[in-house]
């Protein structure tokens, strides 16, 4: 006759997770009632066992949460949605690169807040709604103002600060933290001597040479200082001749917006 295996053993072992042990127990509770139903009243072996195993499980520290899982990479270029501005249903279409841009920056990090092709238009409405705070006045939140387009990205969750100080290695620190880049540039005049009132894109990739962008009024002649136009989803600019419409007052000088991830 073997030796029976004490009720300890199995309680000790006992784990209510997994669906064998479950069935086990059903098992055993059903043939107790069944012919031994004093082995589950209280000051009995089974139920004494089992009380004490409950109580040490509640005391027991809980197991230390697992890593996060790193996020994975976003890509370089990252796939960021592009908004065209001349096709804006607004009066505002041949002055709102910045909040093309900027609305380019939101849809991909906060996809589906902005829908259809004239997302940005959604995106500009917020800006001049919102203004800015300015002492006791407020200004009408005009597109070209950059604390109207960090207040306006604020409203949607994203952090963000405009600098003037920026240069490629700010450019390679975010794309490699999956965040495209907003960025203005003087995009008129001959490459050795840039001028006009500026102009913003979106830095979505970046190579050793160029910077791979989104324009959203179509792909620039970063030489002559003109317009090319067309559908400028992934262009490919030259650092070198970005860099002098960029970068006017020396290394480290380029204007953007750097948003961050929440």
């Amino acid at each position: 006759m073997s030796r029976p295996i004490p009720a300890s053993d199995y309680v000790e072992h006992f784990d209510p997770d997994l669906p064998h042990h479950r069935a086990w127990l059903l098992a055993v509770l059903e043939q107790l009632v069944a012919h031994e139903p004093q082995a589950l009243e209280e000051g009995g072996t089974l139920r004494r066992l089992w009380t004490a195993r409950q109580q040490r499980a509640s005391a027991a520290p809980p197991p230390s949460a697992a890593p996060p899982a790193s996020k994975p990479s976003r890509g370089n270029p990252l796939s960021v949605p592009w908004f065209a501005q001349l096709d804006s249903a607004t009066d505002q279409a041949r002055r709102m690169c910045f909040s093309s841009s900027c609305a380019m920056l939101l849809a991909f990090l906060r996809p589906g807040v902005l829908t259809g092709s004239n997302g940005d238009d959604q995106y500009l409405a917020r800006v001049r709604h919102l203004g800015v705070a300015d002492g006791e006045q407020r200004t009408s939140g005009d597109t070209t103002d950059a604390a109207a387009q960090i207040r306006a990205l604020a409203s949607y969750g994203i952090q963000a600060r405009f600098t003037n100080q920026a240069s490629f290695s700010t450019l390679e620190q975010q794309i490699a933290a999956g965040i495209p880049v907003p960025c203005g540039y003087l995009h008129r005049g001959p490459v050795s001597s840039p001028a006009g009132g500026g102009h913003w894109l979106i830095v979505v990739g970046i190579t050793p040479t160029h910077l791979i962008v989104h324009d959203p009024l179509g792909e620039a002649d970063l030489v002559n200082g003109t317009t090319l136009g067309g559908t400028a989803r992934f262009c490919r600019y030259s650092r070198k001749n970005f860099s002098r419409r960029w970068m006017v007052e020396g290394e480290g000088s380029g204007w953007a917006v750097l948003a961050e991830l929440s």
